[in-house]
């Protein structure tokens, strides 16, 4: 970056000065931004974790779009919580295994994708590429990976469906709006559009949050979401459309009880990205509740969690505590300042990151990461969301472990 000085009696001169970037309190990994030039897209080498993608969208996107993305409810208590909850938690890392065969594949509602995690519903993709979603789907497509566009997308739902790979499978982000007519229209264009799947929108109960960020720039306006959802209107809906429908913001272990016995396939445990309910909590706590009051639903019903999420470590945190999947929002919306380049870059920084931790914690399969809670230490989480641990056995043992003296397997799960 160059800034004009003038000297008395001296012609106009340059001087050189460093880009500074507020991290917002995301960890320092040693990004040098003193290269970098306000307004413009840094190099998409210097982008090495998926924080480093929210930092250039920072530099790169104006003040008024970047708060778009970032914006939060109220004081951001979630936001941060999501964040940061991962500092109390510790991962139980095991030796002595064969890992040279690393899998990542994954089933969400009976389809097959290359890797657990998956890029969440984000409105307003064109806010940071031209490309907008059309990127994004296909990125997702080329990696194999899940991708649910927002219905408050900037293309048009044909327009992303159309940009689909051959045998790509997606699904949509849908609300619940109060004219049933719009409703109605947009279940069947997603349908007509090759969508596979409905991620219902719960959580926005005829209004938006208030989210201050972003209001300074523009003021906020009315949500038209219904007001008047109920259950009985839930079994309503779903007989508006052919396609399997999961409730999307759910934040209570109570919600998710209540979704695994009204018969959904599936459930989604997210805060919206802390941008609804301000000290909601997040999708740690939510599914360490599920475990103390309802242990059952996860034999029930698949269930997909996001809110945070930045790291490898994240969502195997998440996968151990019993989700099938688990989602990113805004870091893929950063990352699309760079265009599909980017959203590809982001992806293979955290399949490598995946690849590289489960080969490092002693189980190369994703499958047996899902549900098992040996690989997870909760107790810090446990003892400031429920005032003490949770009533486990506090051993870890992830597999059956041949003894060494017989040949014989010993089991200390």
């Amino acid at each position: 970056m160059w800034a004009n000085c003038f000297l008395p009696g001296l012609a106009l001169c340059l001087e050189a000065t460093a880009v500074m970037i507020d991290k917002e309190g995301l960890p320092d990994t040693g990004l040098d931004t003193s290269n970098w030039t306000t307004g413009e897209l840094p190099p998409i080498s210097d982008m090495i974790d998926i924080n480093d993608m929210q930092f250039a969208a920072k530099n790169t996107l104006s003040g008024k779009n970047y708060a778009y993305y970032r914006t939060a409810a109220l004081d951001e208590v979630t936001y941060q919580a999501n964040l940061f909850i991962w500092e109390k938690i510790r991962l139980n890392g095991f030796s002595f295994v064969d890992v040279s065969d690393i899998n990542l594949n994954t089933s969400i509602l009976g389809y097959n994708f290359s890797a657990p995690f998956f890029i969440a519903p984000a409105a307003k993709a064109g806010k940071a590429s031209a490309g907008a979603e059309t990127n994004l789907a296909k990125a997702a497509g080329a990696a194999g990976i899940l991708y649910v566009p927002s219905i408050s997308s900037s293309e048009n739902t044909s327009t992303i469906g159309a940009a689909a790979v051959d045998g790509q499978v997606m699904f949509h982000q849908e609300y619940i709006w109060s004219n049933k007519t719009k409703l109605q229209d947009e279940l069947d264009e997603i349908e007509a559009a090759g969508f596979k799947a409905i991620f219902l929108t719960v959580d926005n109960t005829g209004v938006n949050g208030i989210r201050d960020r972003s209001m300074r720039f523009t003021s906020g306006s009315n949500s038209d979401h219904s007001a008047t959802f109920t259950i009985e209107a839930l079994n309503q809906l779903r007989n508006m459309t052919s396609l399997p429908i999961v409730p999307k913001g759910v934040k209570t272990a109570h919600d998710v009880k209540l979704c695994a016995d009204l018969g959904f396939p599936a459930v989604y445990i997210s805060n919206h990205g802390g941008r609804v309910v301000d000290m909601a909590p997040t999708a740690v706590e939510v599914l360490l509740d599920v475990h103390k009051q309802y242990p059952e639903v996860f034999d029930q019903i698949e269930i997909y969690a996001d809110g945070g999420v930045r790291r490898a470590t994240h969502v195997l945190t998440l996968l151990a505590l019993g989700a099938r999947a688990v989602g990113l929002g805004r870091p893929f919306m950063f990352a699309n300042v760079y265009g599909e380049e980017g959203v590809t870059k982001a992806i293979d920084i955290l399949t490598l990151e995946l690849t590289t931790t489960m080969a490092l914690m002693g189980q190369p399969d994703i499958a047996g990461y899902r549900g098992n809670t040996t690989f997870i230490n909760t107790r810090q989480v446990e003892l400031e969301y429920f005032g003490a641990p949770l009533d486990v056995d506090p051993s870890s043992s992830p597999t059956s472990i041949p003894s060494v003296s017989s040949g014989n397997a010993t089991s200390r799960q």
